[in-house]
């Protein structure tokens, strides 16, 4: 997915959603669930509302989310300082400052003494340079979350105590806000052969590469015509821009190409032609949520899983060498007929052997042509010993390969396994999910005990549940401890069991509550939901093989979610997310 940065225009889209969804709201919660990121929770007329303000470098944004975190047991600093002076304040106003990639939220609160006062935290949303200041009513810093010294920077330092100024100007840019027709065409003359998108990102700031893009697009039907030859047209729609942004005439949009989010937008964006989709929005923080929703959480995954998946793939690469190995042994023993022809045609020609040959020329008997082999044969032994010495590299490449075969299937028994708990962390989006993991792979060995530093105990995740158009309950696994228990403690024998065939994917049961044959449609959604939460997801035609719950065995001593069946129906479905996100019941 394109890494996007968040321009003027699209934070101007979000402020005007906060305006009209937050303005003269109590601020009821404050959370910090990431080192970068922090979450304002205010009491609406609709109920709470998680105002999320993130600084990471990769996805800085301020949204209103849904989307969940946990909060680590002991609040970080900057999070105690917002709550000691914003606490139980009301949002009085959000404020787009000059058209720059920064908002400043106004608070009206309270001090230690109760006396009113007012802070405002702002939020510069400017790529690497991501930051949130808390600032008092006299513009002094009271706190920030990546403080600056003079390491750092020489030219802006953000420390407690100092005054808060601005970021600098970009030189020789104005805003596309106020943007002069006079100054538009000198600009334009000075332009030449530019294409009409760099020179829009090399005069007006808050522009990102896609609005630019887009501008050029509507103004000459291209993306890289010259600015000079098309001015006209193109002052006209920097005008249209500019008049969008200031009626607030947003129309969020994401833009997928190929079936995945490219793009993201406050306009619609047109430049893709066919290639692209546009998903339309009423929120913009709806719209970014969807968009940054599974990088986030696989980013989020990595991190804090980066020990598991270290062991997995040192597990999986060790498999694969041994499993290279064993298969380059195997295909030796296939010259285990041979030795033992050359046993037998040695033991038929006794009469004419001498002890002291080391090669001999035999009429091969055992082939239609009769043709002639020559076999080598050990010089210091007699001909019948070396009969037998035949006869033994026979029998041991025999039992050889029943024992080669069988590790080899025991390693692709394992191999699945790893692959499965990989797919189960690559889906897990809670630490407590993410611990489920670690314990179970304690349980199978693959990680040792004293090696693992103690954790916080945390409450057990909780099984996926969905309920079909038809309004059935589905129960999906997050993992393997999960999926067995799942299968074989929850589900009623009378249930049906659901799988992807021949993949690694989530145990799915289709909760019939006495009902012998659900509808059709019901099956198809429990089908797509298995699709989905595979290693398959990605797939067009996906087969899932489903059976009762009664028919679903494991073996002794298997691995975690493995199991057999051989009484199975199979269904041919294509994973379609936006379903599952739709059956998906909310905890």
């Amino acid at each position: 997915m394109t890494v996007m940065a968040l321009d003027a225009g699209m934070l101007a889209c979000l402020a005007a959603e906060f305006r009209r969804r937050l303005t003269d709201c109590k601020l009821e919660k404050i959370h910090q669930p990431e080192k970068d990121q922090i979450d304002l929770i205010f009491r609406t007329k609709d109920g709470p509302c998680r105002l999320a303000l993130s600084a990471a470098p990769g996805n800085a944004r301020p949204s209103i989310t849904l989307l969940p975190k946990e909060n680590p047991a002991t609040p970080p600093f900057f999070c105690t300082l917002l709550r000691k002076h914003l606490a139980s304040g009301v949002l009085k106003q959000v404020v787009q400052e000059d058209f720059e990639r920064m908002l400043v939220f106004c608070f009206e609160a309270r001090d230690e003494l109760g006396y009113p006062t007012k802070r405002r935290l702002v939020c510069e949303m400017m790529g690497k340079y991501s930051n949130l200041i808390l600032l008092d009513g006299e513009e002094k810093i009271l706190g920030v979350l990546r403080p600056v010294d003079f390491t750092k920077s020489e030219k802006r330092q953000l420390l407690p105590g100092m005054r808060y100024e601005l970021p600098p100007k970009q030189e020789g840019k104005v805003s596309p806000l106020t943007v002069q027709r006079e100054d538009f065409f000198l600009r334009a003359a000075s332009a030449g052969e530019r294409p009409a998108d760099k020179f829009l990102t090399a005069n007006y700031y808050g522009l990102s590469p896609l609005t630019a893009r887009e501008l050029a697009f509507v103004a000459t039907g291209s993306t890289d015509a010259p600015a000079l030859a098309h001015a006209p047209a193109l002052f006209e729609a920097l005008c249209a821009f500019s008049a969008l942004v200031k009626e607030e005439r947003f129309a969020p949009c994401i833009l997928r190409v190929e079936g995945k989010n490219e793009e993201y937008s406050f306009f619609p964006v047109r430049q893709y032609g066919a290639m692209g989709q546009c998903l339309s929005y009423d929120s913009p923080s709806a719209m970014l949520d969807d968009y940054f929703a599974e990088r986030e959480r696989s980013d989020r995954v990595h991190r804090r899983a980066q020990d598991l998946f270290k062991v997995l793939q040192n597990a999986e690469a060790r498999l694969q060498r041994k499993m290279t190995a064993q298969k380059e042994e195997l295909a030796l023993c296939a010259e285990k007929e041979s030795y033992k022809q050359y046993g037998e045609l040695i033991t038929a020609n006794l009469y004419a052997l001498k002890k002291g040959q080391e090669r001999v020329e035999l009429i091969n008997y055992y082939s239609p042509e009769m043709e002639t082999v020559t076999i080598d044969l050990d010089g210091r032994l007699s001909p019948s010993a070396n009969a037998q010495r035949y006869f033994k590299k026979y029998a041991k490449c025999k039992n050889a390969e029943i024992a080669l075969a069988e590790q080899i299937s025991k390693a692709q028994s394992e191999l699945a396994y790893i692959y499965s708990a990989m797919d189960a962390l690559e889906r897990a989006s809670l630490p407590a999910e993410i611990e489920e993991i670690r314990q179970e792979l304690q349980k199978t060995g693959y990680l040792s005990r004293s090696k693992i530093p103690p954790s916080a105990k945390l409450p057990p995740s909780r099984y996926l549940e969905y309920e079909t158009r038809g309004g059935f309950r589905v129960l999906c696994g997050k993992n393997n401890l999960q999926n067995d228990a799942l299968t074989f403690k929850v589900a009623e024998k009378s249930d049906w069991w659901f799988h992807v065939h021949g993949a690694p994917g989530s145990h799915v049961i289709l909760v019939c509550d006495g009902v012998d044959d659900p509808p059709a449609e019901d099956f198809t959604d429990a089908a797509i939901i298995a699709a989905c939460n595979s290693t398959l997801k990605e797939g067009i035609q996906v087969t899932v093989d489903y059976t009762k719950v009664k028919n679903v065995k494991k073996p002794p001593a298997a691995h975690p979610g493995y199991v057999i069946y051989h009484t199975n129906y199979s269904a041919v479905v294509t994973p379609d997310e936006a379903l599952c996100k739709r059956l998906l019941k909310k905890s």
